[in-house]
Order: C-alpha cells, then sequence, then structure tokens
C-alpha cells in the first residue's frame, strides 16, 4: 500500500522527491509554493518551527503578517501578534522599536507576546512555549467569539 505524502501547510499531495527536499531543508512537508513562501517571508527556522507548531494545534496563524506598519513573526490576525525576538532586540534601540511598534498595536486593540528565539531552541521550552501560547491564542478566539455575539444580539426594547 502507497502513502500518500501531503503539504503541511495547505494538505496538497505532494512527490516523494519535493517530501524529501523539503524535510531537508525547511524542516517540514511542504509542497513547492510553501517551499517558496517560507523562502520569501524571510522567517527564521525557529519562527517557521513555531508557527508549524501552532497550525497543527488548529490555531489559525499568519506567518511574516503585514499589519500596514509592521512585519509580525506570527499573527492571529486582529486578535494577537506574537513576535520572536532575536538577540539584536535586546539592544536599547530595537527595544524602543518594539514597544512603539507594540503600542501602535495596543492602540488597534491587540495584543503582542514578545519571545525571545532562545525559549525556541530546547524541545522542552519549546513545548512549554507552544502549550502557552496556544492558550493565548484560544483565549483570544474566545474572548473576540463572546465579543462579537454580545455586540450582535440588541436589547429587548420595553413596550
Amino acid at each position: 500500500m502507497k502513502t500518500t505524502l501531503h503539504c503541511l501547510d495547505c494538505g496538497k499531495p505532494i512527490a516523494k522527491g519535493v517530501y524529501d527536499f523539503s524535510i531537508l531543508i525547511y524542516g517540514h512537508p511542504l509542497c513547492l509554493g510553501h517551499q517558496s513562501f517560507i523562502t520569501e517571508s524571510g522567517a527564521t527556522p525557529r519562527t517557521v518551527d513555531l508557527y508549524f507548531a501552532l497550525k497543527e494545534r488548529e490555531i489559525p496563524v499568519a506567518l511574516e503578517y503585514f499589519d500596514g506598519c509592521k512585519n509580525i513573526s506570527i499573527a492571529l490576525p486582529g486578535k494577537l501578534y506574537i513576535e520572536v525576538n532575536r538577540p539584536h532586540h535586546h539592544d536599547s534601540n530595537w527595544a524602543l522599536t518594539d514597544l512603539s511598534r507594540s503600542v501602535y498595536s495596543l492602540q488597534k486593540n491587540i495584543s503582542t507576546i514578545a519571545i525571545p528565539d532562545y525559549l525556541l531552541e530546547d524541545p522542552e521550552t519549546f513545548r512549554q512555549t507552544v502549550k502557552e501560547l496556544t492558550n493565548a491564542c484560544r483565549a483570544m478566539i474566545a474572548k473576540s467569539s463572546f465579543w462579537e455575539l454580545a455586540h450582535s444580539l440588541r436589547p429587548v426594547q420595553l413596550q
């Protein structure tokens, strides 16, 4: 019996050669289109791993999301931004820029979680980070669903 291989992102069937190449280069089975997307996104390998870990938990995240002002490492569009910060973000100038960007997002009622990339290096801290981010994403989805429902209801008019 032959096993059909699929792209982790879109689910399309992929050939064995494409699968092997994708695993070797990206660490994940991806179709040619998603291999190109990952390459062009400029996302770090750790960010890509985090993105797919969240997708595997059915969190509808976007990789390298542009919000009109900046690119976000991973976003739950309109609800939560996840920034994977590399060591240069600890520099005062970068930190101030990150702070300004977070304030910009908060003004749009979108929270930002900044995590240092070293949390994604070790398998155990990676797992814990994914668990916490999954909980945060699910909370934001539930919060927005409740808010949308609450604001769609109309008060009963008294006669």
